[in-house]
């Protein structure tokens, strides 16, 4: 072998290095926006919890099922937050929620109503904070998605194969070579899933709008015996 050759020959050990090298580093890269997604989702589940304080404290102050109902029929919340936890609090704890609350206005019913409009916009707060954090995991999905479908063009088995049977002269890559049924499992292993999130894994806010918004029909609501 002259001096060409080895050239030749070094060149594509290089070559071949290279893309295994791209290829694990580019792995490791998705495996790891991969885990950073999954912790920002359990941050973002535990994060919920800020909203269980005032939800709780909303079922004390409207003191029945009924009127439970038609506040969250009123703002189009179907499955009504934290209620089975509050179904489960002892009546002490229960009648505790709404210590250290003020309550102010010239009437009971104008102070019962100003309470209630306190915890709206007390969870109105949150949930728009928490709107916010899970819009930035719906971008980071997507954007690692992106990435993902990337990551699986570039690193087709069956084209780097083919590039490699080139640059060997159409040799086999892998010695005695690969069954066509070996090698689409090959490239099924190579491939990283797309990712996503479940409603359990990322649940859903209910829409709380400004209490500007929706003051007149919760007043309504509010004023039913």
């Amino acid at each position: 072998m002259d001096d060409v050759d080895k050239a030749l020959e070094a060149l594509k050990v290089q070559i071949k290095k290279e893309i295994i090298d791209n290829y694990f580093a580019d792995r490791v890269f998705l495996e790891e926006e991969e885990e950073l997604l999954r912790q920002e989702a359990q941050d973002y589940r535990q994060d919920l919890g800020r909203m269980a304080p005032p939800f709780l404290a909303l079922y004390q102050a409207l003191g029945s099922e009924p009127a439970i109902a038609r506040v969250m029929e009123a703002l189009s919340i179907k499955d009504w937050p934290f209620y089975q936890e509050f179904l489960h609090l002892d009546p002490v704890v229960r009648r505790d929620l709404l210590k250290g609350r003020g309550r102010w206005g010239l009437t009971a019913r104008r102070r019962f109503l100003n309470l209630i409009f306190d915890l709206y916009e007390e969870l109105q707060g949150e949930s728009r904070k928490l709107e916010e954090q899970y819009a930035k995991i719906n971008t980071h999905l997507k954007l690692l998605n992106e990435d993902v479908e990337k990551f699986n063009l570039s690193y087709d088995f069956g084209l780097i194969a083919a590039q490699i049977e080139a640059l060997e002269g159409r040799g086999a890559v892998i010695s005695g070579g690969l069954l066509a049924v070996e090698r689409e499992e090959l490239s099924t292993r190579m491939r990283f899933k797309r990712q996503k999130l479940t409603a359990e894994e990322l649940p859903p806010l209910p829409v709380l709008p400004p209490l500007k918004e929706v003051k007149g029909r919760l007043k309504e609501v509010l004023q039913q015996p």
